[in-house]
């Protein structure tokens, strides 16, 4: 390999500290037990209310569910594995993409996610899921484009579509996983992580031998990744709804 190929990843690559994970670890958390006290006083009435996605709900334009859904859970075990892979792939993904694009990539991945679960499946649907699989997502096209630069990005990108098909494949099996939302978490995920992604130059620095990775600005080119990334969802959202309303 050309040396000026080469980027030893983990102390090379700048790191953005991981604000929104730790927020939306702690937002979803709180949310929990709101969700506990509406559901002790008005039933299965309260998931609803709190806003989680619902078919008849989104048809008639409440597309707050698209995002307000990724924030609510069924239960102790669903809340414990979401947070446990937002801690786990989401403060990876934000300390490569930073905070500013891992937040849209959350929205997005959400959006995405219950979008999916709208067209394919009629049941109610909670869970970070869709988010998690997306930012899973993401870290798959980071890792697939920087698999000849970055030292264990083959290993890594293996080992995640490794685990996304594991995953997928168990939702198969098992009942009351909503797997068209980890499927459009997915899809999502990798395009926002191929058109989001950051770009980076190597220097290399003759002082101390060593070679430098800095980050490659291209406001353009982020903005109209996320440009595409709306319009694209917001198509797709009227497409689904007219569909829903023709049938």
């Amino acid at each position: 390999m050309n040396e000026d190929n080469y980027v030893i990843f983990d102390p090379k690559i700048p790191k953005h500290k991981p604000i929104i994970t730790k927020f939306l670890i702690v937002l979803i958390s709180i949310m929990f037990i709101v969700e506990m006290f509406y559901i002790a006083h008005y039933g299965e009435k309260g998931i609803l209310i709190l806003g989680a996605k619902w078919n008849e709900g989104i048809t008639k334009g409440e597309y707050w569910r698209f995002f307000t859904c990724s924030l609510l859970h069924g239960g102790l075990m669903h809340l414990f594995l979401n947070l446990a892979g937002l801690y786990i792939f989401g403060k990876e993904l934000e300390s490569i993409y930073g905070s500013f694009r891992y937040l849209l990539i959350c929205l997005l991945t959400s959006w995405g996610a219950t979008l999916a679960s709208y067209v394919f499946s009629s049941g109610t649907a909670i869970g970070a899921s869709g988010i998690v699989f997306g930012i899973i997502g993401c870290l798959i096209s980071f890792y697939f484009k920087q698999k000849n630069k970055v030292t264990g990005a083959k290993y890594k990108f293996k080992s995640m579509y490794t685990l996304v098909i594991i995953n997928l494949l168990f939702g198969l099996f098992i009942p009351k996983i909503d797997n068209s939302a980890h499927m459009g978490g997915i899809i999502t995920g990798l395009l926002s992580g191929w058109l989001l992604s950051p770009k980076y130059e190597i220097l290399k620095d003759e002082e101390v031998q060593k070679l430098k990775v800095i980050e490659e600005k291209n406001t353009v080119r982020f903005f109209i990744g996320v440009i595409f990334l709306i319009l694209l969802l917001v198509w797709l959202t009227k497409l689904a709804i007219s569909y829903r309303l023709i049938n």
